[in-house]
């Protein structure tokens, strides 16, 4: 009973404490900030776009609603970062009424605008147009190329916090060609019947365009990919231990090729300084190949040293 009396005051309070958060858990439910629904992008020609990427400089419509609930008080912002498509004059475009919009005084050609949140569906059109270099720029020499999200919608309340955004990843015409010729070695590779060093030094490869690209340089991504030969390679058979030795070094040589660009960045003269490099060890390589009689190898081996040294700018 002692027990009973000594729990029953920090149980009352403890009590008293959730029955007073209650009224405000449910105000807060009540209150769910707007959100952006029935998202769809089209482009200028009226062909749907749908999980796949934006292409830099395209021009899209995208049609929305905005969900507004009962009890928001403050001005909601909305916002896109997307640029003006040529010849307009204008981002925004009202479907019907929404009695949050003054449709005589708000500013359409402003990427944001600025609405009464009122309770309530606004159904709304969006037309712009992805930046001509959002995924590009020039480093020395070199142009480089990484996909990147942009923000299609943002919606928030004034106050500040975001409540509903929509992403879309954005490329260009280099990523789209990188990400075509890509899937295409790979698949390659899955169904090639050949002998394992040949199919471990094409993966090597592959991963080195990977790691290429995925710090933008796409163009030296694409020349290494290109050195993956589409046919020619050795049936499968027992290989000699100095052939997994040479498809060592030469996956050690990819690999170190992709360290060296992800530190190089927008180091474009440093990375053409140790691709020649590599080439020329590929060269050495494909000499101790030929050795051992394995014309495919030597030959195999000759065309990545081929590429490689291309791209570095040598001969």
């Amino acid at each position: 009973m002692r027990m009973l009396r000594r729990l029953s005051l920090p149980t009352t309070l403890l009590l008293a404490g959730l029955a007073a958060s209650i009224p405000a858990h449910a105000q807060a439910q009540q209150l769910a900030p707007a959100t952006i629904t029935q998202v769809q992008v089209t482009t200028v020609d009226g062909k749907a776009v749908k999980d796949v990427p934006l292409m830099a400089g395209a021009t899209y419509n995208v049609s929305f609603l905005i969900e507004a609930a009962a009890g928001l008080k403050e001005k909601a912002v909305l916002k896109t970062s997307l640029v003006r498509a040529p010849g307009s004059d204008r981002f925004w475009t009202l479907k019907g009424t929404y009695a949050g919009i003054d449709a005589t005084s708000w500013q359409p050609g402003q990427s944001t605008i600025y609405f009464d949140a009122v309770a309530g569906k606004a159904e709304l059109q969006l037309q712009g147009s992805v930046p001509q270099d959002y995924v590009s720029q020039t480093s020395g020499e070199e142009g480089l190329h990484a996909a990147k999200d942009i923000a299609l919608l943002e919606l928030s309340l004034e106050s500040g916090p975001v409540v509903s955004a929509v992403k879309v990843e954005v490329i260009d015409s280099s990523i789209e060609e990188f990400r075509s010729i890509l899937s295409a070695k790979k698949q390659l590779i899955a169904g090639m019947d050949a002998d394992q060093s040949y199919i471990a030094m094409a993966e090597a490869v592959v991963a080195s365009a990977e790691a290429q690209a995925k710090i933008g340089y796409t163009g030296l991504a694409l020349d290494t990919l290109k050195a993956i030969p589409t046919s020619g390679w050795a049936a499968p058979r027992a290989s000699t231990s100095y052939q997994w030795i040479i498809i060592g070094a030469l996956a050690v040589i990819a690999a170190l090729l992709g360290f060296l660009l992800m530190k190089a960045r927008n180091e474009a003269g440093f990375v053409k300084r140790q691709t020649d490099g590599q080439a020329k060890r590929l060269q050495i390589l494909a000499l101790k190949a030929s050795r051992i009689g394995d014309s495919s190898l030597t030959e195999g081996i000759e065309q990545v040293r081929k590429e490689l040294q291309e791209s570095a700018g040598g001969s």
